[in-house]
């Protein structure tokens, strides 16, 4: 998996990125992917992908977040990929706690003293498993009823610090399963 920190400069996210090969049309990255960058968040109900929230009329806002766009071109299957999701979440919280910071995951998402600190989708595309997951980097703009917390709240500044640090980590894990997967022979 190929992983890229962008931060020379911000980006947006809208869910457009959720789309199939977006690494690839917007940095030259072709298969399993994992960019990494920061910028607004502000899913635009066109793009929205959970439909629990769609039928709720949800907003998915934030004014500054660390966002992580993976695409896994080996298995599409939307089990696998709720399941990987599921997997860089718990090891988003390792990386937390390696900053002192004590995280509670509930499903797809991360609370850390009863407040909000991430969101996240994963999907499949014809081709591809597709996850967004973003981490408010500071909590502002978030939409009213959402009691979140963010990385600066928290005592990280050091966002870009954390971007490299936490992408790594994911990347690291993703192939240590991949080879996990490799290296065992069928049961007979």
């Amino acid at each position: 998996m190929e992983l890229l920190v962008v931060k020379d400069k911000r980006i947006d996210y809208d869910g457009s990125a959720i789309k199939s090969h977006w690494a690839y049309r917007n940095f030259g990255i072709l298969g399993n992917s994992l960019v990494v960058f920061r910028g607004k968040c502000d899913v635009k109900v066109e793009e929205m992908i959970d439909i629990e929230d769609l039928r709720q009329s949800k907003e998915i806002k934030s004014d500054d977040m660390v966002h992580y766009i993976i695409e896994v071109f080996d298995l599409v299957n939307i089990l696998f990929a709720s399941t990987l999701q599921k997997l860089f979440i718990a090891k988003l919280c390792e990386v937390l706690a390696e900053y002192g910071v004590r995280t509670v995951r509930k499903g797809d998402d991360i609370y850390v003293n009863g407040k909000k600190l991430s969101i996240s989708i994963a999907t499949v595309s014809p081709v591809s498993v597709k996850i967004h997951i973003g981490i408010n980097a500071e909590a502002k703009g978030i939409p009213e009823g959402v009691e979140a917390i963010g990385l600066k709240e928290l005592g990280i500044t050091d966002v870009e610090g954390f971007m490299e640090k936490s992408g790594k980590a994911l990347v690291e894990e993703f192939e240590k399963v991949k080879k996990d997967s490799l290296k065992v022979r069928w049961a007979q």
